[in-house]
């Protein structure tokens, strides 16, 4: 961080002259002020808002990292991408709030009309806009709701779809997140397609069968009267779960039966990231609403919910005050012209097979390697105990993770309760991949190794 930049720190906030630029100084101070948080103290240091560009991030000390998080895939077009200065500073002196749900402005239309073409689906469509994926999911639910008259839904284990009211009635990820809070909706919750994890074994056709049969047993069980079926595409936060294209038409076919609302969340899939503009298409299904958000809004808050026209029945039925704001909507635009021009999906598609390819070749002999997955730049590396048990390594992949951040420099997140996940940005190129490889597996073998030592010290001991 120059001279400029603690400048105008401190002269926002007096007093911060003489403080350190230290990570350690700055975690105290945070874990102080900030009243809860999802990242672990312990792994990542304080980064330096100022610095960055394309797939590296740094940290207060000054340290390089290469970022394949691209934050929980929200900056598909990577740290401060080119032009975006100048567009920011064209559309600077755009009125900052106009809203929308009362208010119609021009850049809030052609984002509706440009997201809605970019969905599978032959049928009119409306676009809801909010400002998080949590609150696009509450818009679907609300939505399938008004449309059904029904109040029962259908969810998945192991699911996220966000941590607020409705949304956390489906979430199914860590106890964590739910424990104590009471549930929003009623909840019909089966098995998720998760072919490493079936206990029919590992054939996609026969794991979408299984799960399929048990929705069915559960709505005869349970109730048909649902108003929405509501899935990833790719399960993230549960661990970057491809299922199977079986399961994804299972579930269109049992939706249609029923008269239910299909939901694809494609929150943390969508927008290009695993090779297409949806994930939902590598199945060859057109859901009845798709949720997305992280990456539309360019790094600034905004989400959408793309449904069948009319998303609601009447007027007054669901509203937001911030609602796709002018520049955001225009930021926006900027990136879904940006990922179209440099053709970033079929990037992300070719970039990623290779990816995975050369990370199955490094990795699925490794007897703590359960297995690795994934489509597009939306991969998954899932840490077992052995692979006979498939007990999840929880210890070992967190030990993985530190080692990534601490001594190779890789940012990176866990998913899931032993898995990995490697979002990086759509912009990162061969030799990057590669590099962010390299790295990773450094950690591993050295974390594998730590591991082995561990445990002959314990049999000596014993």
């Amino acid at each position: 961080m120059d001279q400029d930049q603690r400048e105008l720190l401190a002269w926002l906030v007096p007093g911060l002259q003489d403080v350190p630029l230290s990570s350690l100084y700055w975690l105290e101070r945070a874990q102080k002020a900030i009243a809860t948080s999802t990242q672990d103290r312990d792994v990542y240091p304080v980064v330096d808002h100022t610095r960055g560009h394309g797939v590296w991030l740094y940290d207060l000390e000054g340290n390089e990292y290469l970022d394949i998080t691209s934050g929980v895939a929200v900056r598909a077009l990577g740290l401060r991408p080119p032009g975006i200065q100048e567009f920011e500073r064209r559309i600077g002196d755009v009125v900052e709030e106009l809203p929308g749900q009362d208010f119609d402005n021009i850049p809030q239309i052609l984002l509706a009309e440009r997201l809605a073409s970019t969905a599978p689906g032959d049928f009119d469509k409306q676009v809801f806009f909010t400002t998080s994926g949590a609150r696009a999911i509450e818009t679907a639910m609300k939505a399938a709701m008004d449309q059904t008259g029904r109040q029962r839904f259908v969810a998945f284990r192991p699911a996220f779809h966000g941590r607020t009211g409705y949304a956390l009635a489906l979430t199914a990820s860590k106890a964590i997140q739910k424990e104590g809070f009471p549930q929003g909706v009623d909840v019909i919750r089966t098995p998720y397609a998760y072919p490493y994890r079936c206990p029919l074994g590992t054939d996609p056709d026969v794991c979408a069968e299984y799960s399929l049969g048990m929705l069915r047993d559960a709505l005869l069980d349970e109730g048909t009267d649902v108003a929405a079926i509501v899935f990833e595409a790719v399960a993230g936060e549960g661990g970057i779960i491809v299922p199977p294209a079986a399961f994804l038409a299972g579930l269109r076919e049992i939706a249609d039966e029923y008269g239910a609302v299909l939901i694809a969340d494609e929150v943390q899939a969508g927008l290009g990231r695993t090779g297409k503009w949806w994930a939902s298409e590598y199945a060859g299904i057109a859901p009845d609403m798709i949720c997305t958000a992280k990456a539309l809004g360019g790094g600034y808050p905004l989400g959408a919910t793309i449904g069948r026209a009319p998303l609601f029945t009447s007027a007054a039925r669901h509203s937001e005050t911030f609602s796709a704001e002018p520049r955001a909507a225009l930021l926006a635009l900027f990136v879904l012209r940006c990922v179209e021009e440099q053709g970033l999906v079929e990037h992300a598609a070719t970039l990623g097979a290779a990816m995975l390819k050369r990370l199955r070749q490094k990795f699925e002999r490794i007897e703590q390697v359960g297995e690795v997955r994934g489509l597009g730049l939306m991969q998954g590396i899932e840490f077992v105990e052995d692979s006979r048990t498939k007990r999840p390594a929880t210890e070992l992949r967190n030990r993985v993770v530190k080692n990534c951040v601490f001594k190779q420099r890789l940012w990176i997140l866990g998913a899931g309760r032993s898995s990995i996940r490697l979002l990086p940005a759509l912009i990162m190129d061969e030799e990057q991949a590669n590099e962010a490889i390299d790295r990773l597996e450094r950690a591993i073998a050295e974390e594998i190794g730590a591991l082995g030592r561990t445990q002959i010290a314990v049999s000596a001991a014993r």
